[in-house]
């Protein structure tokens, strides 16, 4: 019997330890493993200098179990007279923690346009004219077509589907009349100078350019925003600009959960920013933040057709 069982934890992969008056007897090769020390030399050593980690070593003392940080693994341990159990929970731990920045991710990516359909239904629910009732009906339809585009697209780690040609002027009417109320409440306007044409999944572009018109309205402290979009040697770029202070540091927002100064007294996740350049990601452009004489502009780039790219290199050495 005895033999089976040393059968056995040779080949199992959970790491074992077997231990006696504070030295190891015994180790498996997966133990060996996680605790990345060469087996045949731990024999008989005292248990700290095999472990090398005083939590565990603590742990083996007084018996229980714990989840500890081990040389840059995270070890699930379970001590018992004699035996030191040990199992690599790192991999789990990494999809749990991409699990929650998603689940995080998709709640603000649905939680701009929620927001705007409820205004419509409010103001539907307090009475609209007919002509007014039936444009806030066509624009919720539409929010509800893009939003069951958004759960098809799922898991968030694919791109978004779809891409096309498109003229960037197509996303006028539906962005100005989603922000509607926020503009109202704000007394502020949109001015669009956007004659480009981009090649990417409009949806997505879309969902880019309400997150960086939702910050402009949130923290910009000018009545108009500008949209202007413009082309360069790589592609086509676009651009929110507020007026405003100029920050000083915008790579850091572009990270998930980091908020700017002026940010303290504005209810927000931290996510808008880090959910736009993964959507720029998405179909191969950039996104970016730049200080301005009187305020900021957040853009977007999209890579130039290479037909586009092989042309304008042709005109130049012409």
């Amino acid at each position: 019997m005895n033999a089976l069982l040393q059968e056995a934890w040779e080949h199992a992969r959970e790491g074992v330890v077997l231990f006696a008056e504070g030295r190891v007897c015994y180790l498996n090769p997966a133990a060996a493993a996680l605790l990345g020390v060469e087996r045949a030399k731990m024999l008989h050593r005292p248990l700290l200098l095999v472990l090398r980690d005083h939590k565990l070593e603590a742990l083996c003392r007084r018996g229980g179990e714990a989840s500890v940080e081990v040389r840059g693994r995270t070890l699930w341990a379970k001590a018992m007279p004699g035996v030191l159990l040990l199992w690599d929970q790192s991999a789990e731990k990494s999809r749990l923690e991409a699990l929650e920045a998603s689940s995080r991710v998709l709640a603000h990516e649905f939680r701009t346009p929620i927001a705007g359909m409820l205004s419509l239904l409010e103001a539907l629910r307090e009475g609209l004219k007919p002509q007014e009732a039936r444009e806030a009906l066509e624009l919720l339809y539409q929010e509800t077509q893009r939003l069951w585009r958004l759960v098809e697209d799922l898991p968030l780690g694919q791109p978004p589907s779809q891409e096309r040609t498109f003229a960037l002027e197509e996303l006028h009417p539906r962005l100005e009349r989603f922000l509607a109320p926020q503009l109202a409440e704000k007394s502020a306007w949109i001015r669009w100078e956007t004659p480009h044409t981009v090649r990417a999944n409009p949806d997505a572009v879309y969902q880019a350019l309400l997150n960086l018109l939702d910050n402009a309205l949130k923290y910009g402290s000018g009545l108009e925003i500008e949209v202007v979009s413009g082309e360069g040697e790589q592609g086509v770029w676009l651009e929110v600009r507020n007026q405003g202070q100029p920050l000083s540091e915008f790579e850091k927002l572009f990270q998930p959960g980091q908020r700017g100064v002026h940010a303290a007294n504005v209810r927000g996740t931290g996510l808008g920013l880090a959910l736009v350049r993964r959507l720029a990601t998405s179909w191969g452009g950039t996104a970016y933040g730049r200080a301005l004489e009187r305020g900021n502009a957040f853009g977007l780039t999209f890579p130039a057709p290479s037909g586009a790219r092989r042309e304008r290199r042709a005109v130049k050495a012409q």
